[in-house]
């Protein structure tokens, strides 16, 4: 880092405005929050939906909040951050999909690759390491749970920077985790800048009674979770394999 004030940033987010979760909070609400609690700048993530606007950027421009356009895109099954892309439904159809399209002022990010989801990236990652950018570090995890040291050692080998991100589905995941990148405040020197390696994750392990609170609340947005069994045997089995893989 150099003498210019790093950005607190947030790249990975959810709102109301998510098809897939039931958020409570508005993407105007979340740019009201991210103003007090001194946000510069972020990505409104939702699931396969791009929740950006003429308009929703004027409200974060009027409160000096830069937004930047992203995507919580579904590919091939994966879960992957698409910031300033340009996005529609059904236009990301592969991981090659993606690579044709990428551009300089894009960034491609690995979000919480490793964690025990049939959505997350996994052993993935490690076959297309050259689509990403950069990689995430979560909140979510305590001192003896931390399914993001995995995610770390894969950015080490690869040399891919590691961002903060929230994920949040609820406001009290929201801050847990951020980066501070070292760049001008707007889009595209923001980019840059996390792909020049000009970032810095912060985020601390939480109390074992905050994580589990947080994981009732964010439950809650995903709706009845027996509804969904194959789900919970995936997260389960995973979850299992990793504790005697001893890769948390």
């Amino acid at each position: 880092m150099t003498n210019i004030m790093p950005l607190k940033v947030d790249l990975h987010i959810h709102t109301k405005e998510d098809r897939e979760d039931r958020v409570s909070y508005s993407a105007y609400e979340l740019i009201d929050e991210a103003v007090l609690r001194g946000f510069d700048a972020l990505a409104i993530t939702n699931h396969d939906r791009l929740t950006y606007s003429p308009e929703l950027k004027s409200h974060a421009a009027e409160r000096e909040l830069v937004l930047i356009p992203g995507v919580e895109a579904t590919i091939e099954g994966k879960h992957v951050l698409l910031i300033n892309m340009p996005f529609q439904n059904g236009c990301y159809n592969s991981f090659e999909d993606v690579l044709r399209q990428k551009a300089a002022n894009n960034l491609v990010i690995a979000p919480h690759p490793y964690f025990p989801s049939p959505t997350c990236l996994d052993g993935q990652l490690e076959a297309i390491p050259h689509l990403f950018d950069a990689v995430e570090h979560c909140h979510f995890y305590t001192c003896r749970i931390d399914f993001n040291r995995q995610a770390v050692r894969f950015a080490q080998k690869y040399r891919l920077p590691v961002v903060g991100n929230s994920d949040a589905h609820v406001l009290e995941q929201f801050g847990l985790a951020y980066s501070l990148v070292e760049a001008e405040k707007t889009p595209d020197a923001i980019i840059q800048a996390i792909k020049a390696g000009r970032v810095k994750q912060v985020s601390s392990p939480l109390p074992l009674a905050l994580l589990m609170r947080i994981l009732v609340g964010v439950a809650i947005t995903k709706g009845p979770m027996w509804k969904k069994p194959f789900e919970l045997m995936c997260i389960g089995g995973s979850f299992i394999k990793r504790v005697m893989d001893g890769r948390l």
